[in-house]
Formats: structure tokens, sequence, C-alpha cells
């Protein structure tokens, strides 16, 4: 077959793996297409016909979300099973999913709107649905002592919910936030962080910000899935007792990696 040059969306149905335009371009900007190694969620972007090309498997988890956390869990060599967990900010209950799948014996689901949640997630007797503004939440909303907090927000910085989330915490307790740079500052090029300084500004403001209130970032890397925008985001791992806190130096090596793998 002749070497041609066309959208991923048209490659898509050239190779075989969909029937028409509309999915293709649902699973690229659902980012479960990996072109030639690397997540790709433009479906306009230019690639050859001997392009590699792999699906990711879009029933595995119920949003996106769901790989993200995986990989983190995965590189971290975090062991969720049996724990009982609270993700805040649910939305459709990607994080949730994750966690589910990977053993938690139980998870408190924390959103504005819980009805978002999928109904696979919504009718898990495991879940505990938490209809509330994530600011405001405190140990009297949940009975039990956590090991796991994830966070997945938008349009807020995380900074903004520091105080429910020290109220909720034990020395013991991990807390895996994804950092989404694009809404913690306003220099974006319409809503894209375009700079690595900006990164490092970002990620330095938050880790400082949860160690003035004695959450130590033991642990920071890169989603291997970027932002369904392309933004690139960011996983920090906190806790009161930390087994390693990360340096400058540290953060500016994994923006450097970030940029290199996903730009």
């Amino acid at each position: 077959m002749e070497n041609k040059v066309l959208r991923l969306d048209q490659l898509l149905i050239l190779k075989g793996f969909v029937e028409s335009r509309t999915k293709a371009q649902q699973m690229i900007e659902n980012g479960l297409v990996l072109l030639d190694g690397k997540v790709c969620t433009k479906p306009s972007k230019k690639c050859h016909s001997d392009s590699k090309i792999i699906i990711l498997d879009d029933l595995k988890y119920v949003s996106r979300a769901g790989y993200k956390l995986e990989g983190l869990l995965k590189e971290y060599k975090i062991d969720v099973s049996g724990k009982i967990a609270c993700d805040i900010g649910s939305s459709t209950g990607g994080f949730i999913d994750c966690l589910l799948q990977n053993g938690v014996k139980k998870v408190y689901a924390v959103d504005v709107n819980t009805k978002q949640l999928h109904s696979k997630i919504s009718l898990d007797d495991r879940v505990v649905k938490i209809e509330k503004n994530a600011r405001y939440i405190s140990k009297k909303d949940i009975s039990d002592k956590l090991d796991i907090i994830t966070i997945d927000v938008s349009f807020i910085s995380i900074t903004k919910l520091l105080e429910g989330i020290l109220q909720l915490s034990e020395n013991y307790t991990k807390i895996i936030s994804l950092i989404k740079p694009q809404f913690e500052t306003t220099n974006t090029d319409k809503g894209i962080v375009k700079d690595k300084k900006t990164h490092i500004e970002v990620i330095r403001k938050i880790v400082k910000a949860f160690r003035d209130e004695g959450l130590y970032c033991e642990y920071l890397t890169y989603s291997k899935l970027p932002g369904a925008d392309g933004n690139i985001e960011f996983f920090g791992v906190f806790s009161k007792e930390p087994v390693h806190s990360i340096s400058k130096s540290d953060i500016i090596s994994i923006v450097d990696t970030a940029w290199e793998e996903l730009k």
C-alpha cells in the first residue's frame, strides 16, 4: 500500500479499526488511540498510512480518567486492594472504576452532582455517594478512616480543597492528586499551557501549599495520558508521613521528561 499522508480519523477507517468517522473521532478525542506510541487526541492530526496504531480498550473504564490513575498505580506500585478510599471530583467515575477494579473495599464518591456517575459505578454496593462541594467536605461526612484519597477536579485549584483533605487524612493516608496546570494558572493560550516554566511554577506552588499544611509530596510524575484538550497533566502523591520528599530539581526533571515524551 502506498504510504499516504492523511488524517488520523481517516487512518482508523482505512486500517479497519472503525466503520465511521464519527466513531473514530470519539475514540481519538477520548484518548483511546496511540499514534506511534503516543496518545493523540486530535482527529485531524496528519500522519502516514504506515503509522503504528494501537487502540486502548474503550470498555475497560467508564472514562479515560481511569487509564490515568491506572498508570500512576502501576508506576508507583500502589496497592489499593482491601483499602477504603474517597474520590473527590468523581464526575462519571473513571478514578472510582479504576479503584474498584483494583480491589478497593469501599469508596466514597464526592461531587457536586453525583448523578453524573455512570450507572455501573452508581449501582455498585461499594460506592457511597456524597453530593457536596468538595471545598466544604469534612470528617462528619465520612465515618471511615481513609487509606486513599484521589482527586480529579476542574475549574478550581486543588489548593482550595486543602482544608477538607486535611480533615479526612490520617497519618498513613495516601493522597493522589491529578494536577491540571490549566486550572492552576492564568498563563494559558485558549486553555492550553504552552511553556515548561509555567508547569514548573504551578507544581512548585502546589507542593508548597500542601507542605505548608503538613502534607508532603513523596512522589511526582506526569500522566502518560494527557488531558482531552492536549494539556500535559501531572500526578502528585502526598502524605503526612512521606517516605521521600521531592525537590525543586525533581520537579524540573519530571517536567522536562513530560515535554520530551508528550510534546
